[in-house]
């Protein structure tokens, strides 16, 4: 099975090349950016770091995919390769990066204003059956969301494309779109996997965000973990660091064979 290969693969690379994990820091270390408005209390500075790391980010991930490619096909990865395939595909990812976020977005927001207009109709069927209408509003929440997972699961192979395959911004959604359209079921079930493993490498990251926010553990579970932040802010960077250079190792190892797998197959005429 593809799925099972690739996280086999990931586990395989990243044994073989511990220098998967010096990328990996480098976004734990940058995902932990969004607490700085918490620890020196300039919301200014920190929208301006905030931002700044958007901007970085697709630098990092182009090179940790490169690496990674490289870790994969058993090649010396170095940070030489990581800092050449940074370098080499910054723009695209910049620019595709910025179009999956707006394309997620103008989904949601379009979706919504469809929502808010069947809205209106679901308040006058309110007054005339309230389970109908409950009923009615539970599904358009769930159409907008599953709409919305769709979208990203369809091209969420953009930078993968990009980094790989040498595609251009637009090449690369094409791309992604066709991948996942022939190996659907393969992608739903992995997306699923995929996301719910990275969730569990950001559970103390969701603690501290609890922390730093009105509602505290206590809130949530049913004991207080007494964690103090000084603990769980490096412990957070440290296991977020692990968990990225694992799941965007295998989400690599996962697009190769995919691509492989697609080569392999005859396009029916």
């Amino acid at each position: 099975m593809v799925a099972v290969s690739a996280f086999e693969d990931g586990f395989t690379a990243l044994r073989a090349n511990p220098i998967l994990f010096v990328a990996g820091l480098l976004v734990g270390g940058g995902s932990q950016l969004q607490y700085v408005d918490h620890l020196i209390e300039s919301p200014l500075i920190s929208a301006g770091v905030s931002l700044l790391w958007l901007i970085v980010f697709p630098f990092v991930l182009g090179g940790f995919i490169g690496t990674a490619q490289t870790a994969i096909d058993g090649t010396d990865p170095s940070l030489t390769r990581f800092f050449t395939a940074a370098r080499t595909h910054y723009l695209r990812l910049l620019f595709a990066t910025v179009s999956f976020v707006l394309l997620v977005f103008g989904t949601a927001i379009g979706l919504g204003l469809v929502g808010f207009v069947l809205g209106i109709g679901t308040m006058a069927l309110a007054a005339i059956h309230e389970m109908a209408a409950f009923t009615a509003g539970v599904v358009s929440l769930l159409i907008w969301l599953v709409t919305i997972l769709l979208v990203i699961m369809f091209v969420q192979f953009y930078d993968t494309a990009i980094v790989i395959e040498n595609e251009s911004v637009t090449d690369a959604f094409r791309r992604s779109i066709e991948l996942v359209r022939s190996n659907l079921k393969s992608v739903a079930g992995f997306s699923l996997a995929w996301l719910g493993l990275l969730n569990v490498f950001f559970i103390p990251d969701y603690l501290l965000q609890l922390i730093l926010t009105d509602a505290g553990p206590a809130d949530v579970l049913p004991i207080d973990l007494g964690i103090p932040i000084a603990v769980l802010l490096p412990f957070g960077v440290a296991v977020s660091a692990v968990g990225f250079a694992y799941c965007y190792t295998v989400y690599t190892a996962y697009y190769m064979r995919l691509i492989a797998l697609s080569s392999a197959v005859p396009e029916s005429t």
